[in-house]
């Protein structure tokens, strides 16, 4: 009997390995999408090359392996430049499953800021959450580094923001609508690739093209 295919998620940080899993399995399901997800890789420096080809090889070796989805924050440069770069480090290996790479713009946090008046006043697996006059403040979804002080700051007197303990249930709170009504670009982008990786497979495939 053949082994059903699923698709791997490479992230970075401790926080998402558990957030990050549940972020791509209910989107997926939001988007009727029928590729399952394993449970994410925490992998080292998505950022440079030699980490994104490392990390590629082993899925490479996963004999279940169907998409290949690399996931990983740029709060430096732009996305729209350095996307396609990273993308062609993927291309480059030929993998037999299609890849992709997603860089949330400036960090994971981008996808709470729309969703705040659902999360504000809210207890995060029972320890105080944000206060409930938490607003954002910033011109634009994505035009502010810091998200991780700027929770913190949103949180009581004596609490800050640690993602490995209030990423997952702050992501438990998103809500898709608002996040596609926002218009948040490297949410839009998360949803074309994962359109595109569960799309049929072929060698080499990669998004972005």
């Amino acid at each position: 009997m053949t082994e059903a295919r699923k698709g791997y998620l490479l992230v970075e940080g401790h926080g998402e390995v558990q957030a990050a899993g549940n972020l791509i399995a209910r989107l997926s399901a939001d988007l009727e999408l029928p590729m399952p997800w394993s449970d994410p890789i925490r992998w080292k420096n998505l950022h440079q090359r030699n980490g994104v080809v490392r990390g590629a090889s082993l899925i490479r070796s996963k004999p279940d392996a169907g998409a290949l989805l690399v996931l990983r924050d740029e709060d430096d440069g732009c996305p729209r430049d350095l996307g396609p770069v990273a993308a062609a480090w993927l291309r480059e290996l030929e993998l037999p499953f299609p890849s992709a790479i997603v860089l949330l713009h400036p960090e994971y946090e981008v996808l709470f800021l729309p969703c705040l008046a659902r999360m504000r006043g809210q207890h995060l697996d029972g320890r105080p959450g944000l206060i409930p006059t938490t607003t954002w403040d910033g011109e634009s979804w994505e035009s502010r580094r810091g998200l991780k002080e700027w929770l913190t700051r949103s949180f009581p007197p004596n609490r800050s923001y640690k993602p490995t303990l209030d990423q997952l249930p702050m992501t438990r709170m998103i809500d898709f609508g608002l996040l596609r009504s926002a218009e948040v670009p490297c949410f839009q982008t998360l949803e074309r690739a994962l359109t595109f990786l569960s799309s049929p497979p072929g060698t080499g495939r990669v998004y972005p093209s």
